[in-house]
């Protein structure tokens, strides 16, 4: 097992989460909660969001095998992405294509939880007004793959501290969260989400990983539920203002 003395917990780095897990000890991380670029242009910080789908889903891959790496035997992995989006072009479902990667790598799969802000975008895109001829479907929905690596139920025992509504919610698999104010980050999500995983999935002081941070939605879920926490982000300007909501906290 590596050396772990590098590691500093509740701190977001600022840097590609590749150099992140690379040095991360194998069997560490107890919960990953996370939503990666959606490769559809968005306009982020540094970050270009935007390459061929064959490359999108071959990185996703690499990093993928490297969070399987670092994952422990009962940990468990929450990603978020869309169900159902267009890519240069093209329809796929991105969450589909993550079930399967992750699957060739040896994670298990064990559920999906469906998620809306209630705003749904894109509703003028009928693709052909009342007619057979080329409707466009339109998918307003994300969708939160749940994987585990080896063992669905914890090795150990811990303190949950969800309440019995929360857990009401969570299990449905079908979750209305509030809208999230994206002045700062243009896909940030509810702090509700990461909340809620992390309460379903994680005992207090076990350590949350997010390696795509953003502005620190899930550093700040992790801290306010009395969790552990590592990041990883490019951009200094997001990095810098995760530190500030830490700090708010």
């Amino acid at each position: 097992m590596k050396n772990k003395s590098w590691l500093t917990l509740n701190k977001i780095y600022n840097e590609d989460c590749l150099n992140t897990l690379a040095r991360i000890p194998e069997d560490y991380i107890d919960l990953t909660v996370t939503s990666p670029p959606y490769n559809i242009g968005i306009k982020y910080d540094v970050y270009k969001d935007k390459r061929p789908m064959e490359d999108y889903f071959a990185w996703t891959e690499y990093w993928l095998r490297e969070l399987y790496r670092v994952t422990k035997e009962d940990g468990r992995v929450c990603i978020n992405h869309y169900l159902s989006i267009s890519m240069n072009g093209k329809r796929c479902s991105p969450i589909s294509n993550i079930i399967n990667i992750a699957e060739k790598i040896g994670f298990k799969f064990h559920g999906l939880a469906v998620w809306t802000e209630g705003t749904i975008s894109k509703l003028t895109a009928w693709g052909s007004w009342l007619s057979a001829s080329a409707p466009y479907i339109n998918t307003p929905y994300e969708g939160v793959v749940i994987l585990y690596k080896e063992y669905w139920k914890k090795k150990k025992k811990g303190i949950t501290n969800i309440s019995k509504e929360e857990f009401i919610k969570g299990y449905s698999g079908v979750w209305n969260l509030a809208a999230q104010h994206r002045k700062f980050h243009p896909t940030a999500f509810p702090e509700s989400l990461p909340s809620r995983c992390i309460q379903l999935f994680s005992y207090e002081k076990d350590l949350v990983f997010d390696p795509f941070m953003g502005v620190g939605t899930t550093a700040v879920a992790a801290k306010r539920l009395n969790r552990n926490f590592i990041g990883a982000e490019v951009s200094k300007k997001y990095c810098d203002l995760a530190q500030k909501r830490l700090e708010e906290i």
